[in-house]
């Protein structure tokens, strides 16, 4: 019991991500696919992990709203089409910027593997310093 406790560690109660996050700036289209006739729209991703990503948007986006992302990765000759779910979008700067969070819900294999070999490509350049 004494040895459990030792070697507790709080920090890992409470991560709620199942992925590593890197910083990453990366074209992405979106639009609401909720929306009779969606507007398309052009940012830039924030940060990305293999569930998920960070990006910029002129909206804020209501919670477990679907959109479908079109995004644009330097290893990809194409586009990677993604389904999302909003998990949060908070105002940046007063009705001109959000910092949108989304969760993946719809991807390809080949757009996983593209996005895992960026991840761990960025880990691999962050831990040579």
């Amino acid at each position: 019991m004494t040895e459990d406790r030792e070697n507790f560690n709080p920090d890992l109660i409470f991560e709620r991500r199942k992925f590593v996050r890197v910083d990453g700036t990366f074209v992405v289209n979106y639009r609401d696919i909720s929306v009779a006739y969606p507007k398309s729209d052009i940012s830039q991703t924030r940060n990305i992990s293999e569930g998920g990503l960070l990006f910029t948007t002129d909206k804020e986006f209501k919670k477990d709203t679907v959109l479908k992302l079109r995004l644009r990765l330097p290893d990809s000759s194409d586009y990677i089409d993604i389904k999302v779910r909003v998990v949060g979008s908070a105002q940046r700067v007063k009705n001109i910027m959000y910092e949108t969070r989304v969760r993946f819900i719809g991807i390809t294999d080949e757009g996983k593997d593209c996005i895992k070999k960026i991840v761990e490509h960025t880990l691999r350049k962050e831990k040579k310093g």
